[in-house]
């Protein structure tokens, strides 16, 4: 852990040696589900708002991580006023989306879906179709598919 602290001594001090810093250590105070934004406490000492959880400012979706609030954070400075996202802790979301295919994981399971189409449905249809025409020796065994399914799948 000693090393790991050195490192990143070391290239923060690279980093800031033609300029004001351009990374720095912040807790999230705020989230902002509809803008994706959070507001943070910089350095233990001064509050920014509206930091960026995406790369670009856009309703364009890839992927977005949501940090829990009071997780420590590193925000890089990317403009006069302007922050981004760039590490947490603690995150309580994290979803990719590729045109109409998202994967989502938090921390009730995880989904993937393609648009209207959905992972749980298909292996709940199948289930379902499995216990319907078919006379299996293990019921139970098919039945308790089911329920991991539930627990795994949003």
């Amino acid at each position: 852990m000693e090393r790991l602290a050195k490192l990143r001594e070391s290239f923060l001090e690279q980093a800031h040696s033609g300029g004001p810093p351009a990374f720095h250590d912040a807790t999230v105070t705020a989230i902002d589900t509809e803008a994706y934004t959070c507001d943070v406490l910089l350095d233990d000492e001064v509050e920014v708002f509206e930091v960026r959880l995406r790369a670009v400012v856009s309703s364009n979706q890839s992927i977005d991580v949501l940090p829990a609030v009071n997780a420590s954070i590193v925000v890089g400075k990317i403009g006069e006023d302007d922050f981004i996202l760039i590490a947490a802790d603690v995150i309580t979301s994290y979803r990719v989306t590729i045109g109409a295919m998202v994967l989502k994981v938090d921390a009730t399971g995880f989904q993937l879906s393609n648009g209207t189409t959905s992972l749980k449905d298909v292996l709940t249809g199948f289930v379902t179709q499995m216990l319907a025409i078919y006379a299996p020796k293990d019921i139970a065994g098919i039945e308790n598919l089911q329920t991991l399914i539930n627990s795994l799948l949003v």
